[in-house]
């Protein structure tokens, strides 16, 4: 349950008795991004995606990014698939804050291999910050 709650008599925030952890197995649910008409929105047309967390692998940063298997597959400007890679975009930013935080998406047609970022298999860099909701 959440609640507001008045701090430090300057601002007031909502916080939350629970806090969320993503972890395998969470449905979550993506939508909008840095560009008004996000590529990853586009084709088919949404406004949003929905999938399922399949693992999580290492990321760019400290942080682990999340595998996501879409419910359908999605087309991006090289790539067609139903992986999305998901990284959170601020460094120390974690996933336990139920979509506080921007990801940036990157788009697969294969399930990514739990390597160091710089050594595995790319797949289309297709959004800078989409926000993410655990559903």
């Amino acid at each position: 349950m959440k609640k507001w709650e008045y701090e430090n008599k300057k601002s007031i925030s909502m916080k939350s008795d629970s806090i969320k952890t993503l972890i395998a197995g969470d449905r979550i649910q993506l939508s909008g991004g840095y560009d008004m008409d996000p590529l990853y929105l586009k084709d088919p047309p949404s406004g949003n995606r929905t999938g399922q967390v399949l693992k999580f692998i290492k990321g760019q940063n400290e942080t682990q990014a999340a595998v996501v298997k879409l419910d359908y597959q999605i087309k991006g400007e090289k790539v067609t698939g139903d992986i999305m890679i998901l990284e959170p975009r601020y460094v120390g930013q974690n996933w336990q804050d139920d979509g506080l935080g921007p990801v940036h998406i990157e788009l697969c047609d294969f399930i990514p291999d739990d390597i160091e970022w710089k050594n595995r298999r790319k797949g289309e860099w297709i959004e800078a910050a989409a926000s993410w909701k655990i559903i």
